[in-house]
């Protein structure tokens, strides 16, 4: 079991009683903001939804642990399930001491609130992560304004980010629509295949579009060791693929010119991507900028 799904367990325990999924939700939240877990990079990350900040992977794991009976949860309470209390305990008392001592102190200060008591504090502290909540009664007067992004060829990798991560940066970014140029949509991390890559963004409300036409072939993609057998994939993809592409290139700098769109693809180091190259590609035909986010 993850340490960050035990710190789940340890705040359920030291909760004493059963949580909202909303108010669960925001005591993790501020675990992640307020505790040395901040420094934690393997912790939870959040996005603005519905009822403030949300973290997709977060629910997904709670889900795993409702599966493998740690916990009781269903649309109105999340608690720890009393048949399995004692392998509960256990796992806590495997977790590091500055984890359960960060656990102590967010149910020290808000463990007692009530649901709209907490979305109160949550929201006028954390404005950002109450722009999308639908209980509009408990948002601030003043929230921050959706950034208004210009036209220009985005690009953006998701390698080293949790989906939560990845989404609230594009959403932060002002990006509107999210272009996969992967050749296969597929990844071993929660949250980025393409099924479950369009469902998110859909729910946050951002389109998707994949264009795996747009992607390196996986053939084309083995013994890649270093820098350079990365460039010389590059150039191969530069000089004999992008040709081959150039209508659904056209596409997508018309896509861009109407609306904030990213190039999404796996890698961090955009030097070592294909959406570079092909972001030059774009931005030749379009005259838009190219920015890398």
């Amino acid at each position: 079991m993850l340490i960050r799904q035990k710190t789940v367990l340890a705040l359920l325990s030291r909760a004493n009683r059963p949580l909202s999924p909303t108010v669960f939700v925001k005591l993790i939240f501020l675990l992640r903001q307020e505790t040395d877990l901040k420094n934690e990079s393997a912790f939870y990350d959040f996005v603005p939804y519905k009822y403030g900040p949300f973290s997709f992977a977060l629910y997904r794991e709670l889900t795993n642990l409702r599966r493998d009976g740690y916990v009781a949860s269903d649309e109105e309470r999340v608690s720890l399930c009393k048949q399995t209390l004692d392998l509960t305990d256990a796992k806590i008392d495997e977790l590091p001491t500055a984890f359960q001592e960060a656990v102590d102190e967010v149910i020290r200060r808000c463990g007692r609130k009530g649901k709209k008591e907490l979305l109160k504090d949550v929201y006028a502290r954390y404005p950002w992560y109450a722009t999308n909540s639908e209980l509009t009664d408990l948002r601030p007067k003043s929230l921050p304004g959706v950034k208004k992004t210009s036209p220009a060829v985005y690009t953006a990798g998701y390698e080293g980010k949790s989906v939560d991560a990845f989404f609230n940066h594009l959403l932060k970014s002002g990006i509107r629509l999210v272009v996969d140029v992967r050749a296969n949509a597929v990844s071993r991390q929660y949250g980025f295949s393409k099924k479950q890559f369009n469902e998110i963004a859909r729910r946050l409300g951002l389109d998707y579009r994949h264009m795996p036409d747009l992607g390196i072939p996986s053939e084309f993609r083995v013994d890649l060791s270093d820098f350079d057998s990365y460039q010389r994939l590059l150039r191969k993809y530069e000089q004999e693929m992008i040709p081959k592409i150039g209508d659904s290139i056209d596409v997508v700098g018309k896509l861009m010119e109407k609306t904030p769109a990213v190039l999404v693809c796996f890698e961090k180091d955009v030097r070592c991507c294909h959406r570079s190259r092909l972001a030059d590609a774009v931005a030749r035909k379009s005259g838009l900028e190219v920015r890398h986010i």
